[in-house]
């Protein structure tokens, strides 16, 4: 009942992503792995930007915008979307939620589940969260549910390395990041990553053997998630959490060496991270942006910034210039103009 809530208010939510390209992309995907459960699964992507994808007892399938930026190809998000079919498809959920329902906690949570889903499009979010914490998994299950998701993604084609690559860059943002707050008490019984990546190498390298399955679907999940990146970009960055974002950034740099925006926003993490050399980093990324094509107005407002602070006076003035002539309309234009009295001629 609070799931079935919960969706009523997630339909209308502000956060829900209403891309009609991306919705059916995620959709057909997880159509193509739920076979014949397609119809009881329904798949909402959300503006969280936070690795995360979940499926409710109900059917209600809830992808992370934070997870599509940090996905590669479509075969490594056919990994975690069958690792929650999984879940589904072998009643985890409920059978967690009947080995812990009678428990004061659990009671309690599930109040709160059901206070959120009714609280309208600003509670819905709310109550989706308060459900994982009443339906969280035991570890046990958590290994199924990856046994589990990585048959169906392999059965579908799907390189059986790119279960592995998930994780290890899981591995390195969070190992970027020491001072990250501990996961919630109700995902502290999900396997390490260290774990996870040797079992899935391990089931991959026996793989190899057996199926020639080599699938990434690389284009097509670019096509539908390229219109919407710099958005996520954004709300990346707005988490705070500039370690793991510039770790992110290089990576995605790495294997999108072309893409000036990729580089803007690396300047951009260094430059609010701020400390030591950050501002040499950012200044050298802002370069980096600037000499490609199509590089976003904002890199010259961002050079221009981190070179007022390195006491650059004549490389902020031209960055600052250059940035207003791209962007005549700019919403910080007075700002910029301010630096730009105060450096002088």
């Amino acid at each position: 009942m609070a799931g079935d809530k919960a969706e009523k208010g997630l339909e209308q939510s502000p956060l829900r992503v209403r891309d009609e390209a991306l919705n059916a992309y995620v959709k057909k995907l997880v159509c193509d792995l739920a076979g014949p459960q397609c119809s009881s699964v329904r798949a909402y992507v959300v503006e969280i930007p936070e690795f995360n994808a979940s499926c409710y007892p109900n059917g209600m399938m809830v992808v992370n915008t934070g997870l599509l930026l940090r996905i590669e190809n479509e075969a490594q998000l056919a990994f975690v979307l069958g690792h929650e079919l999984t879940h589904y498809l072998k009643r985890h959920t409920l059978n967690q939620y009947e080995s812990t329902r009678n428990t004061a906690g659990a009671l309690t949570i599930f109040s709160l589940a059901a206070a959120g889903a009714g609280a309208g499009a600003a509670g819905s979010l709310a109550g989706v969260l308060a459900m994982g914490a009443l339906f969280s998994y035991s570890r046990d299950q958590e290994r199924e549910a990856d046994a589990g998701g990585f048959e169906l993604a392999v059965g579908r084609g799907y390189d059986p390395r790119q279960g592995t690559a998930i994780w290890a860059h899981m591995e390195e943002e969070q190992a970027a990041n020491p001072k990250r707050e501990k996961p919630l008490r109700f995902y502290a019984n999900h396997p390490t990553n260290n774990e996870r990546m040797g079992t899935m190498k391990k089931r991959a390298d026996e793989m190899e053997v057996q199926t020639h399955a080599v699938d990434l679907g690389a284009e097509t999940f670019h096509a539908a998630t390229a219109p919407l990146r710099t958005a996520w970009l954004e709300q990346e960055l707005n988490r705070g959490q500039f370690s793991e974002s510039i770790t992110l950034l290089q990576r995605m740099i790495q294997n999108e060496p072309s893409m000036t925006q990729l580089k803007f926003y690396l300047g951009e993490a260094y430059r609010r991270r701020n400390a030591k050399d950050d501002n040499t980093n950012a200044l050298n990324a802002y370069r980096a942006a600037i000499a490609g094509a199509d590089a976003p107005s904002a890199a010259h407002r961002g050079l221009g910034l981190a070179a007022l602070k390195s006491g650059q006076k004549a490389m902020a003035r031209d960055a600052f210039k250059q940035y207003l002539a791209l962007a005549p309309d700019a919403p910080d234009r007075a700002t910029v103009e301010y630096y730009l009295q105060t450096i002088g001629e």
